[in-house]
């Protein structure tokens, strides 16, 4: 890969701006990127000291990352290598979930799929409305992705479409061991109060070897730009059946988690990228930890830490 200017990037306008992958290998988890789902790589550089204090990688200012673009040229996603982080599914642990990813046809896009993609469920329609088809595909660092199709307006929800091969992540779904803790979080970050219901969620019944049909405790959280945060209340399971339930949902028997290695952070997604007019008050009482704020360029950077583990990385615009 060769370089390219990083002041070049286009970057969407609000929402969602972009999400952070942590990858082992840059140069496959962008190649398969590229190769399969169409993203190129929009621009190279190394993690600047100030913006890894933002994103607590602070052990990994210098890292080389990779800035990837969808077809209508928007980085949508930044890759920052670490050879040493540690691969667990995300079923299995709190924090992000998963990427939801839009796209035009998730049928034809997931037919097209192999390895190290892995599909994990074939796409169909959701519980929540007919007019969301989604496939849930394991991706080359680890990152779980719901690759949806909005075919139709879904109220109350304000969710966008797209005729794009692959767009732009426009939910960010979480685990946590309490939603209302949770959506309270949220709700204090976005200014909104969201919406609290139960549903299925198939990956995870699958990944816990539960009946298909169990329902969970969710939130939805409306974000700016035809955006959301979905919030699932998980009890993962406990420390001596965790092995046993990895190994039922992926076939292996290669232990996933080293006591030795707690200290390593996970690969895949680590990271998304919101934009607001000024940061929210009282974000402390709701249960988010500020772990760094600068000023970068034209825009003040803020890192948050949710009650879930979840990270955020707000760009202000003053």
């Amino acid at each position: 890969m060769s370089a390219v200017d990083p002041s070049a990037l286009k970057l969407r306008g609000d929402g969602i701006l972009h999400v952070t992958l942590i990858a082992p290998d840059l140069d496959a988890a962008c190649t398969a990127y590229g190769d399969q789902l169409g993203l190129t790589v929009a621009a190279l550089q190394s993690l600047e000291s100030e913006l890894a204090a933002v994103l607590g990688l602070v052990d990994l200012a210098g890292a080389p990352v990779a800035w990837l673009a969808n077809p209508a040229g928007e980085a949508v996603l930044r890759l920052v290598e670490d050879p040493q982080a540690r691969q667990l599914e995300p079923m299995f642990r709190h924090g992000w979930l998963s990427l939801e990813v839009l796209v035009a046809d998730v049928d034809a896009l997931v037919a097209d799929l192999r390895p190290p993609f892995r599909m994990l469920r074939p796409p169909a329609d959701l519980e929540l409305s007919p007019a969301i088809r989604a496939s849930q595909v394991l991706g080359p660092c680890g990152e779980m992705l719901y690759l949806t199709s909005i075919k139709a307006p879904v109220p109350p929800f304000d969710l966008p479409m797209s005729d794009e091969r692959i767009s732009h992540t426009f939910i960010g779904v979480m685990s946590t061991p309490d939603r209302d803790a949770s959506q309270a979080a949220w709700a204090a970050l976005a200014r909104h109060p969201g919406w609290a219901f139960e549903t299925r969620i198939t990956v995870l019944n699958d990944a816990f070897g539960r009946d298909l049909g169990d329902r969970y405790p969710v939130a939805v959280v409306a974000l700016p730009g035809q955006c959301m945060v979905e919030i699932d209340e998980v009890k993962l399971p406990d420390d001596s059946g965790l092995e046993e339930a990895r190994e039922a949902a992926t076939g292996s028997d290669e232990p996933s988690v080293d006591p030795m290695d707690a200290e390593r952070r996970f690969a895949g997604q680590h990271s998304i990228a919101l934009r607001l007019a000024a940061l929210p008050v009282g974000l402390a009482s709701a249960g988010w930890n500020l772990i760094g704020d600068v000023q970068l360029g034209a825009a003040r950077h803020v890192g948050l830490v949710g009650p879930a583990g979840e990270h955020v990385q707000l760009i202000l615009d003053c």
